[in-house]
């Protein structure tokens, strides 16, 4: 039982939050991403943590998910409905059958079939309200729901779950085993009332009648073990039924409420006049993109963002310039683009394309450790080594500062050290640093795979948070700050 709402094949892939997920969302920002998309709901929020962090690698799972996405974004309230569909089944199914146990008895399992039935027939209905879609994926979900579970074979299991009450009883063969114990167990299928084969047996058939005494307690437990042997092929399937059918109903929660995500996130930049785009992606190197901005930012603030513009095949970007100059910021949107893209929706910029790569790591400068169990610098080096640990080929880190907190020497030789390590692994590198003698060692020694990006500053000293293409700055202006904290009246 399959949705094909997520990928090509049907196959939902499930993740749980990866061990560099909070740092992720902490360092690029996310968090106003992640609950303009939940919009108030904690399912939504953990559910789509896990679709972002676990990004897809493959263009065209990506291309696949956009196109549903699309169509989704076309139909208005489509994913919603669908997404409160499944809640509502999977709500109810708990609160009627599994709400002193998560374990599916028989009686349960015959509840969760019927209620299926009528929650795909509204399902159902809320594509033939909703027809106007063209992506793939949409058009195999609606074959699984009109062909595969459709009226006919909807009709064939209601009859057959009436059969299963077993309202006049229960008939058995079984063979004497050794010991004149049973074997050969056999289920018949049960009588009409008005059957003529049942009044022929009835009249012609020899047979024996044995009737249980009152309080014959034993007895009773022994009847009752050969009717649960009787029905224990009949159970198994049953049970296995309505498992699937729960695990059927989760996926489409889950699915439907990923691409609802995408839609609350969607309706929300454009009521803020934001611009986004379907990104193109790649499977060589380049990185190219024009008014890309930081979505977070975006969200959370009323001011101006401005947007940045990039072209250029390199696998290392070194990022220098004034202070706050918007140099984190820019870093913060590359991120961002690169997760969004890659979990297969859109991106904030009036274009983007990038390779897909295995992974997202960042390397952020933070605050002190207040166990003060280690240094700082200790602790940037402890960092590396986890994400060393954890790196993939063809992975991306975002170093914001880091390996400042030693003295500016031994810091560059470090940095200097592991970036070229990165390079020759083939791992995608942004780099914002004040390092200069970092920043003009790989400007002399890897320039053919670099760019250089500077944080542009006006001749009279004012910030334009814009990141250019230029050498790397020997100085961060400090003098700027000084100005004007200082030398402002």
């Amino acid at each position: 039982m399959r949705t094909y709402l997520t990928s090509i094949n049907g196959k939902r892939k499930k993740c749980n939050i990866p061990w560099n997920g909070d740092t992720i969302i902490k360092d690029l920002g996310l968090n106003p991403i992640l609950n303009a998309m939940a919009s108030g709901d904690d399912y939504l929020l953990q559910n789509i943590k896990e679709y972002l962090l676990n990004n897809i690698n493959s263009v065209d799972e990506i291309l696949y998910r956009q196109e549903i996405l699309k169509d989704f974004i076309k139909n208005g309230d489509m994913a919603k409905r669908i997404y409160n569909n499944a809640s509502e089944f999977i709500e109810s199914i708990r609160r009627n059958y599994l709400w002193l146990s998560d374990s599916i008895s028989f009686s349960a399992s015959l509840g969760i079939i019927r209620d299926f039935i009528k929650y795909i027939d509204k399902l159902r209905h809320i594509f033939l309200e909703n027809n106007d879609f063209s992506s793939i994926g949409l058009k195999k979900f609606y074959n699984v729901i009109f062909n595969d579970f459709g009226n006919e074979y909807m009709n064939f299991i209601k009859n057959y779950l009436d059969i299963l009450n077993f309202n006049d009883g229960i008939e058995l063969c079984i063979s004497p085993g050794l010991g004149n114990s049973g074997k050969n167990y056999k289920l018949h299928r049960p009588y009409n009332g008005n059957s003529i084969r049942k009044f022929i047996s009835n009249s012609i058939e020899r047979h024996y009648t044995y009737i249980l005494a009152e309080r014959d307690i034993s007895g009773a437990e022994e009847v009752s073990e050969i009717k649960n042997r009787g029905l224990k092929k009949v159970k198994f399937a049953v049970i296995n039924a309505a498992k699937n059918i729960m695990e059927f109903y989760n996926d489409i929660k889950s699915e439907s409420g990923f691409y609802l995500s995408a839609v609350n996130l969607f309706n929300k930049i454009k009521i803020k006049n934001g611009n986004i785009c379907f990104p193109i992606p790649l499977n060589d190197m380049r990185t190219s993109f024009k008014g890309l901005y930081d979505l977070g930012l975006f969200l959370d603030t009323e001011s101006n963002v401005v947007p940045n513009d990039l072209n250029s095949d390199a696998e290392l970007f070194i990022i220098t310039g004034t202070n706050k100059g918007g140099k984190t910021t820019f870093l913060r949107s590359i991120g961002q683009a690169q997760i969004l893209m890659q979990s297969g929706i859109f991106v904030p910029a009036e274009s983007f394309s990038a390779n897909i790569v295995s992974g997202v790591y960042t390397h952020f400068k933070h605050e002190e450790d207040k166990t003060l169990e280690k240094g700082k610098f200790d602790d940037e080096l402890s960092k590396m080594d986890e994400i060393v640990k954890h790196l993939k080929a063809k992975g991306m880190i975002l170093f914001n500062e880091s390996f400042s907190s030693t003295n500016t020497r031994e810091g560059s030789e470090i940095a200097l050290g592991i970036t070229k390590a990165l390079i020759e692994n083939g791992i995608k590198i942004f780099f914002v640093t004040h390092l200069y003698e970092f920043a003009s060692s790989v400007y002399k020694e890897i320039s053919e795979k670099s760019m250089f990006l500077i944080a542009e500053r006006t001749y009279d000293g004012r910030h334009t948070y814009k990141i250019i293409k230029g050498k790397p700055s020997e100085t961060g202006y400090a003098m700027d700050l000084y100005n004007k904290i200082f030398m402002e009246k």
